[in-house]
């Protein structure tokens, strides 16, 4: 008791208040603690308040061991081991209280554990599912790249076969023009020569009329004056004679026209069906450079959609092994609070247990 008046508080609290608080607490069944002390004696600070609850602690012991003398000690109110029947009742109460805590410690430990268990496996299993949606999302991403370069291909056959047959169709387009040139000089030729034909049958027509409108003058003076009447109808003959070459040569000229109409129309024809050509080529050779370049992006497309999926396969198998150590620690660490925290509890609840 000499140490305990020793201690004194530098703000007016003596060590006998705080062991009279915690006395009191412990009779309550409270387990004295810094807070409760100095919510008991209504002033103090913890680090004055620490100190000589430590000291309470400390000094516990010996006050429980009480006398040694049986008589003495029944006579003073104690039990047989010289312990104050109410420090005896009152460390019964602590070692409960403090059972109970410890109790309610251990439980509410499991219990974080637990739930920390069930938000770490709802996170794997969460994880998980992502893990497996992208492995189905790059497995769809491959296949749609294999479906797209497998039709690039097809289109860049497809385009190859329509650039043969196209090009087949000029060159037979081409042959028949010139099938169709030859013949159009042909029949120029021929009006050519028809038309010298009916030239020189038209200059002897005239020639044959000369002769006989001379041969009719010459018989028509012999005759003149024989018969006027015959002179009438040689005239008349001449006459018609005359209208039927006019008529004959008009329709020569209008079938010179129309053969030179119609090679007109074939050399245009000609001149229009080798345009058609041309365009037709050149449309031919700016689709397949078109496709080409298409293609050419296609492959460069897949070529870095390649690289994106092989890099996401990685990393998906990273966040696997991830996971899987994840797990691992996680059921390490509850087995290991499963073991550890009961024999923690049982090493407080040693600590404060009363004698007998």
């Amino acid at each position: 008791m000499n140490e305990v008046r020793e201690i004194r508080s530098s703000r007016g609290i003596q060590i006998e208040d705080v062991f009279g608080a915690a006395d009191a607490l412990l009779a309550e069944g409270l387990r004295p603690t810094i807070e409760r002390v100095r919510l008991k004696i209504g002033r103090g600070s913890p680090n004055t308040v620490s100190p000589m609850l430590e000291k309470w602690f400390s000094s516990l012991g010996q006050r429980i061991a009480g006398g040694i003398n049986p008589a003495a000690n029944l006579a003073a109110g104690n039990d047989a081991d010289g312990v104050p029947v109410s420090v005896r009742n009152a460390a019964r109460l602590l070692w409960e209280t403090a059972r109970r805590e410890a109790d309610d410690v251990q439980r509410q430990e499991l219990e974080s554990a637990r739930a920390v268990l069930d938000e770490a496996g709802t996170v794997l299993a969460a994880g998980q599912a992502g893990l497996a949606q992208r492995e189905a999302a790059l497995e769809q991403a491959r296949a749609s790249l294999d479906a797209a370069l497998a039709s690039s291909q097809q289109a860049r056959e497809t385009l190859e076969r329509q650039l043969a047959e196209q090009t087949a169709e000029v060159a037979r387009m081409r042959a028949v023009s010139e099938q169709e040139i030859a013949r159009l000089n042909a029949l120029l030729q021929e009006s050519h020569a028809s038309k010298e034909v009916l030239r020189q049958e038209q200059a002897a027509a005239l020639a044959e009329r000369d002769k006989d409108v001379k041969a009719e003058r010459e018989r028509h003076v012999a005759l003149e004056r024989h018969s006027h009447e015959e002179v009438d109808r040689a005239r008349q003959a001449s006459k018609q004679l005359e209208a039927g070459l006019a008529r004959e040569q008009q329709q020569r000229l209008r079938s010179e026209e129309a053969a030179a109409q119609t090679l007109e129309a074939g050399r245009r024809m000609l001149r229009e069906t080798q345009h058609a050509a041309q365009q037709v080529e050149r449309d031919l050779r700016d689709q397949l450079t078109l496709q080409a370049s298409l293609l050419a992006q296609a492959q460069s497309e897949g070529s870095a959609l390649q690289q994106r999926l092989e890099d996401s396969l990685r990393q998906l198998s990273e966040e696997k092994k991830s996971h899987e150590g994840t797990r691992t620690l996680l059921v390490g660490a509850l087995d290991a609070g499963r073991k550890t925290a009961p024999r923690g509890a049982g090493a407080r609840l040693k600590a404060t247990r009363p004698r007998g």
